[in-house]
C-alpha cells in the first residue's frame, strides 16, 4: 500500500507541474485525488482492486510522460552504460566522454588516433604516471562506447571541441595536450581553438591535413594513395561489411599480413572501434590555416618514430612551419606506433619535455 508517496515538482521556464500526491486510502474510502485529498464520505463503499489499480496506473503514466516531456529541457539523462571499473565519464558538449587516471603531478591528456581508445595508451601510462597525472580520453564514438556508426557527429572538428570542453570542464587549469596520429590533428585544433588551455603540446606524427601541406608532387602522391585506399576500405562498410573493411585497413597500415598477424585480444579492440572509419575521407578535409596555429605560442613537442611513414614527415614539417615554439624528437627502432614499438624511450621524451614546461 503507497501512502503519502509524493513527486517532485517539475520547474522549467515553459512548464510547471504541480507535486503529485499519490495516496491509497484505508477501506471506507471512495476515491482519491490528485492532490492527496480525500473525495466523498469515509463511510461509502471501498474501491475494488481493479479501480485502485486502474487509478495508480494513471498517475504514473502522466509521471512518465512528463519526465519523457521535460528530460531534455532540464538536463536530465540517461545514464550511461556499464563501464569497465578503472573508466570514468565526464559530460562534455551533450556526451559522457571516457577517461582513466593515472598518477599525480600536472595533467597531461593523452588522445589516441585512428581505430584507437584510451587503451592504446597501456604501455607508456606507468612511465608517464609517475610525474604527472595522466588522463587518457576516449573520443565521442570510440569505445567503450558501442556505436553502430548512426549519426553526424564524427569528425575531427567534432572531436577537437570536445577535447577543448574537456580540458575545460577537468578544472584543473592549463594542461600537457599529447596526441598520436588522426589524435595529434585533434590535439592541433584544440589547441587553435583555445591556446590559453594549452601548457605544452605534443604531437606525435601529426596527422596529415589537406589544408597545411605543401602542394608538391611527392605529398599530392601520399595524399592521392591514401585516398585510394579510404575509398576501397569504406566500399566495405558500405557493403555492410565492416569486418573486410577492418581488414584491408589494418593491412594497409601495418603490411599485407597485418591482419593475420595481429592477436585476437588486439582484433576484438580494432573490432570495438570499427566504425570510427567512416570519418576517413572526410577528415584529411578538415580546414586548419597556419595563422591560426600561429596564435599557440605553448610549447610543442614533436615526435616521430625513425621508420615512420614518409606521409607523417611532410605533415610534421608543415605544422612545424606554422607553430612560433617548437622542439623535435626521433624514437629510434620505432614507426608511425612509437610509443608501443619503443615505449620507454617515447616515455623518456614526454616526461623531459613536460617536466621543463
Amino acid at each position: 500500500m503507497l501512502t503519502g508517496t509524493t513527486v517532485p515538482v517539475f520547474q522549467h521556464k515553459n512548464y510547471r507541474i504541480k507535486d503529485i500526491r499519490l495516496k491509497t486510502h484505508l477501506p471506507g474510502w471512495r476515491t482519491f485525488g490528485m492532490s492527496g485529498q480525500s473525495e466523498g464520505n469515509p463511510h461509502d463503499t471501498p474501491p475494488s482492486p481493479a479501480y485502485l489499480g486502474e487509478v495508480i496506473m494513471k498517475r504514473l503514466l502522466i509521471i512518465l510522460f512528463a519526465s519523457f516531456c521535460l528530460g531534455p529541457h532540464l538536463g536530465l539523462a540517461a545514464a550511461p552504460p556499464d563501464l569497465p571499473p578503472d573508466v570514468k565519464t565526464l559530460r562534455v558538449n551533450g556526451y559522457d566522454m571516457a577517461y582513466t587516471e593515472h598518477g599525480s603531478g600536472p595533467p597531461l591528456i593523452l588522445v589516441h588516433g585512428s581505430l584507437s581508445d584510451y587503451r592504446t595508451w597501456a604501455p607508456v601510462l606507468a612511465d608517464l604516471g609517475t610525474e604527472n597525472r595522466v588522463i587518457a580520453v576516449s573520443l565521442r564514438h570510440h569505445y567503450p562506447e558501442r556505436w553502430d556508426g548512426k549519426g553526424s557527429d564524427l569528425s575531427l572538428s567534432e572531436h577537437a571541441k570536445d577535447v577543448s570542453s574537456f580540458i575545460e570542464a577537468l578544472g584543473a587549469g592549463p594542461v600537457h595536450l599529447l596526441g598520436h596520429s588522426r589524435g595529434a590533428g585533434v590535439a592541433l585544433l584544440a589547441a587553435s581553438m583555445h591556446p590559453e588551455r594549452i601548457r605544452s603540446l605534443i604531437l606525435a606524427d601529426v596527422y596529415p591535413l589537406k589544408s597545411l601541406l605543401p602542394n608538391t608532387a611527392a605529398v599530392r602522391a601520399e595524399m592521392e594513395k591514401r585516398k585510394a585506399v579510404s575509398r576501397a576500405v569504406l566500399a566495405h562498410y558500405e557493403r555492410h561489411d565492416p569486418e573486410a573493411g577492418l581488414i584491408a585497413y589494418v593491412n594497409h597500415i601495418v603490411g599485407p599480413d597485418g591482419w593475420d598477424n595481429t592477436g585476437e585480444a588486439q582484433r576484438e579492440r580494432l573490432r570495438a572501434n570499427t566504425w570510427t572509419l567512416l570519418s576517413l575521407l572526410t577528415d584529411p578535409e578538415t580546414p586548419l590555416e597556419c595563422a591560426a596555429l600561429s596564435r599557440v605560442t605553448a610549447p610543442v613537442l614533436i615526435v616521430t618514430g625513425d621508420r615512420s611513414p614518409p606521409i607523417y614527415a611532410y605533415s610534421n614539417d608543415a605544422a612545424k612551419a606554422c607553430l612560433p615554439n617548437v622542439s623535435e624528437a626521433t624514437i629510434p627502432d620505432a614507426g608511425h606506433m612509437m610509443f608501443q614499438a619503443n615505449p620507454a624511450a617515447f616515455a623518456v621524451e614526454v616526461q623531459f619535455f613536460a617536466a621543463d614546461h
